[in-house]
């Protein structure tokens, strides 16, 4: 709730007040203070003074982006009943092996790569091997999976993830908010509400105000320009895991855990080595202009959802 400020201004002179009780038709007391006409003044200049402070709102230079505000979350097939336990249970069935058979931990999340493109992927977690998973929620079945053994993480940093200073993204991403706000008002025909969409505050820079996990086994190596420029690499030596979108529009806890990105950091500390650094802070996204991830994340081309006829 916002605090609301007023001027100091000259007391009040309540000696002269008068306290009246009385009693209505129905025999209930009632408490009548009148004021003279100088608390009067002071009463309306203090309300106009709360007026004034609600109205001014500070222009903002850097917006947090609400997640994924303007989804249909019944559109991911993840949605479905019974869906995501189903996919875990047929991924431990054909990828585990009897050595490390016993699941530490499963989850549904997101996997944001190299390029800050975001898609949809089932993580298990074991004592030896941490699998992420790329799973077909269509037609049931494993297109691609990775596995990294735990022995080779030696960093796990869990925090805010951001954009480097110079990074056009949050910009582009303000003008998309404010493009599909203005929109949103057209198709709603909410003219009244026109103005609002049109503020300059709509087209603000975005942040992706997402917390996430980075699991690093490049022992603090920088990734050779090969890999870093090359959309096509493969093998990047960290993964990092944000929430599902599914995770902001369940109710209880338990309906939440299996797509909280908190719940995996809080568990592969458990299994990790003794030796692997850990820390909390932020995770860079190195996305410097980001059209095509925009345009990929906005509309959710990594996720498995129904697109009208089209679906994938």
């Amino acid at each position: 709730m916002d605090e609301t400020y007023f001027d100091e201004g000259p007391a009040g002179n309540f000696e002269t007040a008068t306290l009246e009780i009385s009693k209505d038709l129905d025999g209930n007391e009632q408490n009548n203070s009148t004021p003279v006409s100088g608390d009067v003044n002071v009463a309306r200049k203090n309300t106009e003074n709360q007026g004034n402070s609600v109205n001014q709102v500070p222009a903002s230079r850097d917006v947090s982006t609400i997640p994924f505000k303007h989804i249909d979350f019944h559109s991911f097939f993840t949605d479905r009943n019974e869906v995501v336990e189903k996919a875990l249970k047929d991924c431990q069935e054909s990828l585990i092996n009897e050595e490390e058979k016993d699941i530490v931990g499963s989850w549904l999340l997101t996997e944001i790569s190299l390029w800050d493109t975001e898609k949809e992927r089932l993580v298990l977690l074991t004592w030896k091997a941490i699998y992420s998973v790329k799973y077909d929620f269509i037609s049931l079945k494993i297109l691609e999976y990775n596995r990294i053994p735990l022995s080779q993480i030696d960093t796990v940093v869990f925090g805010e993830l951001i954009y480097p200073p110079s990074s056009l993204a949050p910009r582009l991403s303000g003008l998309a908010e404010g493009v599909s706000s203005i929109f949103h008002c057209a198709v709603r025909q909410d003219w009244s509400s026109l103005t609002s969409c049109t503020g300059l505050a709509q087209f603000e820079p975005r942040k992706r105000s997402i917390s996430g996990v980075r699991l690093m086994w490049n022992k603090g190596d920088p990734l050779p320009l090969g890999k870093k420029w090359n959309p096509f690499a493969k093998d990047i030596p960290w993964l990092t895991y944000s929430n599902h979108p599914l995770f902001w529009y369940k109710g209880s806890d338990i309906e939440k855990a299996k797509f909280d990105v908190e719940g995996l950091h809080a568990t592969i500390l458990n299994v990790l080595p003794v030796e692997c650094n850990i820390r909390t802070g932020s995770i860079i996204i190195e996305n410097y202009f980001g059209l095509g991830a925009l345009v990929h994340n906005r509309n959710g081309l990594g996720f498995f959802k129904i697109r009208g006829k089209i679906s994938f």
